[in-house]
Formats: C-alpha cells, sequence, structure tokens
C-alpha cells in the first residue's frame, strides 16, 4: 500500500508543477520518499540499472548509453534532466513504472552524483556502474579527492553484485578495484592525444596511493589520467579491456579512433568533439558490453550520438550554431579551453560564473584553469562575461592576457540580453557557463532559438 501511496503521490506532483511550467525533477521524489524511505528498493527489482557516477562526464555519458540501448531496440528510461540525487532518481523509477512499482522499461540509466551515491546505494539494485574519474570538484561541497573517492568506493560495497567499470588511466579511480570484490571491466586511453603534452603543473593525483611515492609517467592524457606508474610499489596504469590505441582525426565536432574493444580492433567515429569526450565513449563502450550489448550495436551508437544536454549541446542560429559547454571545475575547464583552442573559425567566447549552492560557492578554482593559450589565437573576436561572479571572471580572463580584445561585461544574470547578444553576433558563438547559469540561459536560448525543456 505505501508503495502505491507514494508513487500516486510523486504522479499527482509531478503533474501539477509541469501544468504549472515547472520541471518536476526533485519535489515529487521528496514527497514520495517522505511515504516510504525505501521505495527505490521496490521499483529497481524487476529492471537492468546502470549507474554512472564521477566528477567529470556523467550526463554525456548517460546519453551515450541511452544512445546504445535505443540501438539495440531496447526499452529504457533515464533520468535526462540531470536530477542526480536520490530525489531525482526516486521520481523516474516511479515515472516509468506502474503505480504498484512495477517497472515498464528493460533498461534503466542513472546519472548518479558521486556524493548522493552511497545514499542511492544503499536502496537500489544495479546491474553496472560505470566510474568516469575523481577529480577536484567543488571543494567548500565535496572536499578534497580522497573524499569523492572513498565516498565512491563505499557505495560500490554496497551493490556487491554490480559490474564495476573503471577508468585505468585515473590512478585514482582503478584504485578501487584492489578493495572491491565486484567483477572489473577496464578502459582507457592507450596513447596521448598530444605527443608534446606536458606534465600538468597542478594534478589531483601526484603521488601514490598506497605509498606515497610521485608517480612516473610513459605519457599523459590530462589532468592526471594518463600511464602512469609508481616504481616504489608496483602500482600501475594496466592494459584496458577497452581501449582507444590510435587517434586519426581530431575534430571540432567528431573524433575518428582506433578501439580494441577485447581485441576486436576497428575504426571509430565519435560523433561529438573534445579529447574528454573520446574517455566518455570508451568508458560508455565498456559498459553497454557489460549490459550484453554486441561490438557492432556499440560502433553504430557512437557514431549516432548527438551531445547532451547543455553538454556540447549546439541550437541553430540561421547559418551559424550557438554552442553551450558545462564547466564546473579546473579539470573540466581546461579541457574545455584546450578543445576551443582547436578551432580554426572565428567565434565569440562567453563566460557565465555563478557561486551558488550548485555551482559551489567557492570560486578560487577558476586560477587554476589552463587557458590553453586561447586568447593568442585571432579566432576569438569577441569576449564577453556574464553571471553572478562576472567580474571575477573578468579579472581571470584578464590576466590570460586578451590582446587588443576588449571584455565585456554582462551584470549579474541578465540572460535575455546575453542571448540577444549572441544571437546577433554572426558567427559561431559558444557559451562557457557554470550550472546554473546554463540552467538559467538554456530555457532562454530554447525559446528564441527553438529546442525542448530540459527536463524533456
Amino acid at each position: 500500500m505505501r508503495v502505491f501511496l507514494s508513487c500516486l503521490v510523486c504522479r499527482i506532483v509531478t503533474f501539477i508543477l509541469q501544468k504549472t511550467g515547472r520541471g518536476a525533477t526533485t519535489l515529487p521524489g521528496r514527497a514520495a520518499i517522505k511515504i516510504k524511505r525505501n521505495v527505490l528498493s521496490d521499483l529497481s527489482r524487476n529492471v537492468k540499472v546502470i549507474i554512472v557516477t564521477g566528477t567529470n562526464g556523467k550526463t554525456t555519458s548517460c546519453r551515450i548509453i541511452e544512445e546504445g540501448i535505443k540501438t539495440a531496440g531496447k526499452s529504457y528510461f533515464i533520468n535526462k534532466s540531470g536530477a542526480n540525487l536520490i530525489t531525482g532518481i526516486t521520481a523516474s523509477f516511479i515515472m516509468n513504472s506502474t503505480l504498484t512499482g512495477k517497472n515498464k522499461m528493460e533498461y534503466a540509466i542513472v546519472e548518479c552524483d558521486e556524493n548522493a551515491f552511497k545514499e542511492v546505494s544503499e536502496y537500489i539494485h544495479a546491474d553496472v556502474v560505470l566510474v568516469t574519474n575523481v577529480f577536484r570538484d567543488q571543494l567548500d561541497r565535496y572536499g578534497e579527492v580522497m573524499h569523492t573517492l572513498n565516498a565512491i568506493k563505499q557505495s560500490i560495497k554496497n551493490l556487491p553484485d554490480a559490474t564495476i567499470c573503471l577508468n585505468a588511466d585515473c590512478s585514482l579511480t582503478y584504485s578501487m578495484s584492489k578493495e572491491i570484490p565486484n567483477k572489473i571491466i577496464t578502459y582507457g586511453v592507450s596513447i596521448p592525444f598530444d605527443k608534446n603534452e606536458k606534465e600538468p603543473e597542478i594534478s589531483d593525483a601526484k603521488y601514490c596511493i598506497f605509498c606515497k611515492h610521485e608517480y612516473k609517467y610513459s605519457y599523459h592524457t590530462y589532468g592526471h589520467l594518463g600511464g602512469f606508474v609508481c616504481n616504489a610499489c608496483g602500482y600501475r596504469r594496466v592494459n584496458p579491456d577497452f581501449a582507444v590505441t590510435s587517434v586519426e582525426k581530431l575534430m571540432p565536432s567528431y573524433s575518428i579512433v582506433v578501439t580494441d574493444f577485447n581485441k576486436d580492433k576497428n575504426i571509430t567515429k565519435i560523433n561529438i568533439g573534445g579529447t574528454y569526450n573520446i574517455y566518455n565513449a570508451i568508458g560508455c563502450s565498456s559498459a553497454l558490453s557489460a549490459l550484453g550489448l554486441n561490438n557492432a550495436t556499440i560502433y553504430k551508437a557512437l557514431e549516432k550520438f548527438n551531445g547532451a544536454f547543455g553538454r556540447m549541446e549546439q541550437f541553430k542560429n540561421g547559418d551559424n550554431k550557438i554552442n553551450v559547454i558545462l564547466v564546473k571545475n579546473p579539470a573540466g575547464f581546461s579541457q574545455t579551453m584546450s578543445f576551443l583552442s582547436s578551432i580554426k573559425e572565428d567565434y565569440t567566447l562567453v563566460f557565465s560564473l555563478n557561486d551558488n549552492d550548485a555551482d559551489g560557492c567557492d570560486v578560487s578554482w577558476i586560477w587554476d584553469v589552463d587557458f590553453n593559450g586561447i586568447f593568442k589565437k585571432s579566432n576569438v573576436k569577441e569576449i564577453y562575461v556574464s553571471g553572478k561572479r562576472s567580474y571575477d571572471m573578468a579579472i581571470r580572463v584578464k590576466y590570460e592576457g586578451v590582446g587588443n580584445r576588449e571584455i565585456k561585461v554582462i551584470d549579474n544574470e541578465d540572460y535575455d540580453r546575453l542571448v540577444d547578444i549572441a544571437i546577433s553576433q554572426g558567427r559561431d558563438v559558444y557559451i562557457v557557463p557554470t550550472y546554473t547559469s546554463m540552467m538559467g540561459m538554456r530555457p532562454v536560448i530554447a525559446k528564441k532559438l527553438g529546442g525542448k525543456e530540459f527536463w524533456e
């Protein structure tokens, strides 16, 4: 009876919120949990569940997995809005179940905040868990990387029957393989993206997690990812089960790579730009295989995938595009700058920095971002900054040396003005916002240029 009441109340609250034009992502789940705390245990019993967690790449990875399951012709649901705490996850399950709690779908794709994972793992059944990576992220919310790593590790221990997909290039996440009893599948990139890639000045994992000696690297991809080895205790990167062994072409909107899926080699197109998305693609390939999908289906999914909400999301503006790329920590921001530095066409660059709770109130992390010499290139024609901390962002950008370009400040969160300026540029625009800034401006872009609501 309590499962029925929990599902009923959740549906009623969702209906009311959506009728009033609001995204029903958290409140319905909160109401459901008030009635039955462990309702997620009942809801996840008769569906194959894959959980995606980690610091960077969760939303994009969920969309790639969605494409794989769709390509395989299976029924599924996904917490599409990115409501990745227990309340949002619970609401997603209820909205895809009968009132008695029986799931209507074959698969559930769950994006889960790394620090909410422990609570979620106490109630949910999971078949596969994909861990993307661990980077320093919002210190005022999460603490240092070891706190995040331990949170994920403890969560996995609550799911002993799940297959765990680990990034072999991340010395932090792969270290869990020594302590968890689960079946493990590894993935990674076996070559540097740039042969001239230098050792990062700031690393989130410079010293061995087991014996504290400094790692040596045969190559770096980005951040602390790459071919690590500790010469003191022998802890090292392993040859992954799912690997990218060669990068043939890096383009703004796609990559061509050579993949090795358990000795099955293939030239594969990844239909989204950015070297960090090569990691997302190969990680998802391991997870889809763990779910039982064949390699041919996985290749097709990587070729068909079209970006994710707020992550490399494109909106058509006549002959041009407005592109939205979410950033939230130094590693992700640095990789976004690396990606934008490779674009040869002229474009306008917009930064939007907020310091709300969901962004992290401490914005000092922007000083750890590597801008990859982006302003030394003439293709950045105009620079705008916006958001609650627009002047902090303007100062940070100024210290990178912008030449004779003016940094134009749009005070506070005037997203209507910002979007109007972006539309009027007559060239491609790349907007680089933090989370709440992205959530504020995206509905404005969608209204003016066409696009689905964020919960759709």
